[in-house]
Formats: structure tokens, sequence, C-alpha cells
């Protein structure tokens, strides 16, 4: 299994566009520098009013397959 910590910073604004069909995935920084992109649903428990932000750490399996969305600050 792999974890990786993503830096997250989305504006309501912009998840709700995304939300609506514009996008159906996110792509952000980790905190080593890759960029990761992960289906847009798996955040979905952590929008606030003000979108999604934060630090959350991601884990996967062997085969790159999502397993969890943790926010740990």
């Amino acid at each position: 299994m792999a974890k990786v910590v993503l830096n997250v910073a989305l504006s309501a604004l912009k998840y709700e566009a995304m939300y609506t069909g514009l996008a159906k995935n996110l792509v952000a920084s980790s905190t080593d520098g890759r960029k990761i992109q992960l289906p847009l649903s798996a955040f979905q428990r952590f929008v606030t009013h003000q979108g999604i932000y934060g630090f959350f750490e991601v884990e996967f399996d062997d085969s790159n397959k999502l397993i969890s969305v943790t926010k740990v600050r």
C-alpha cells in the first residue's frame, strides 16, 4: 500500500462548477511535489461552505486503486 499527503485548496464556486459536470476529477499537488488525480467524489464529505481546503492523506492499494481519503489538518 502507498500513502500520499495532498494539499487541497478548492473554492466552493470552483467545486460547484466541477460537481455540476465540468470535471469529474480533482488534481492536487502532493507534499513531495507529485501531481495526483483523484475522483472528485472522494472529497465530497469534506466540502464546506468555503470549499475543500486542507491536507489529506490518500491511501492506495498495490494496483493504485484508491482505498481511503482522510483529512489530517
